[in-house]
């Protein structure tokens, strides 16, 4: 065809072609840049480890995960702060969308976790680490034994 590209048609040499995506880590696919990342992640999850005393061995896929959106995040902040929201066009960035829908999914994580003051609270409340009341548990055992035959004098 001589005419001009169609929408579906590919360049004849996409090499040539801008790179429409900014480069922010979301995609990295080399071996070393995914050491990396997930050498960043292992150290996160460390300090969260350390910090939330509160995490158990089953809550480190979630913490994981929670590290992982971190990472992506701040790579896309970071991609935002240097080139700005708006594009060429000055309407915002996709990236934009992509950061909010990141931070969105890392909150939910968060909460599962307790990062938040509402979910430590509820952690306190219904966790098997929250403060037991040993007079009130001592109590309730006491009276449960207790021989109804005895009486008060």
């Amino acid at each position: 065809m001589t005419g001009p590209k169609g929408a579906g048609e590919r360049p004849a040499n996409p090499a040539r072609e801008p790179r429409l995506h900014a480069p922010t880590g979301l995609y990295i696919k080399a071996g070393d840049g995914l050491r990396l990342r997930n050498r960043r992640v292992r150290r996160l999850v460390e300090k969260m480890r350390t910090t939330m005393h509160w995490l158990e061995p089953s809550d480190l896929p979630a913490a994981r995960a929670w590290a992982e959106i971190e990472i992506l995040a701040a790579n896309v902040f970071a991609e935002l702060t240097a080139n700005g929201v708006m594009n060429a066009e000055g309407e915002p960035r996709r990236l934009l969308t992509e950061l909010r829908q990141l931070r969105q999914v890392q909150l939910a994580y968060g909460q599962e976790l307790g990062m938040t003051p509402a979910a430590r609270m509820a952690i306190k409340a219904n966790g098997t680490r929250a403060a037991i009341d040993l007079v009130a548990a001592m109590a309730s055992v006491a009276g449960d034994h207790a021989d109804p035959n005895e009486l008060d004098d």
